[in-house]
């Protein structure tokens, strides 16, 4: 089902990306949509998946968080304060590993 437009979502407990950003809508431009998450985590290592749900038509995947990845459905650059919000909770999460000059 085509979905244009903004909507809200429903993030996990304890989301990094949407951290007081719950009860924002975002924007989406997309016409297909996961309805369904099955995940057979066996490896100890990797962090418990985050699944964020939206609905239009039914409920479908928004957004998926492990640790540093996250993925969206929706168009954080179009989403105004709310995108913006949730770009800077994604890149302040990142780990610092070096310098971006090159310098040690």
């Amino acid at each position: 089902v085509p979905h244009m437009g903004w909507n809200t979502v429903r993030p996990p407990e304890g989301s990094t990306l949407f951290a007081g950003i719950e009860n924002e809508r975002f924007y989406f431009v997309h016409s297909y949509g996961v309805q369904e998450w099955t995940f057979d985590q066996n490896n100890e290592a990797m962090l418990p998946l985050q699944v964020t749900w939206a609905n239009h038509g039914g409920d479908f995947i928004a957004a998926v968080e492990n640790g540093p990845l996250a993925a969206t459905q929706f168009h954080p650059e179009k989403s105004g304060e709310a995108g913006i919000r949730l770009l800077k909770n994604w890149i302040t999460s990142l780990p610092v590993t070096g310098r971006l000059d090159g310098a040690k």
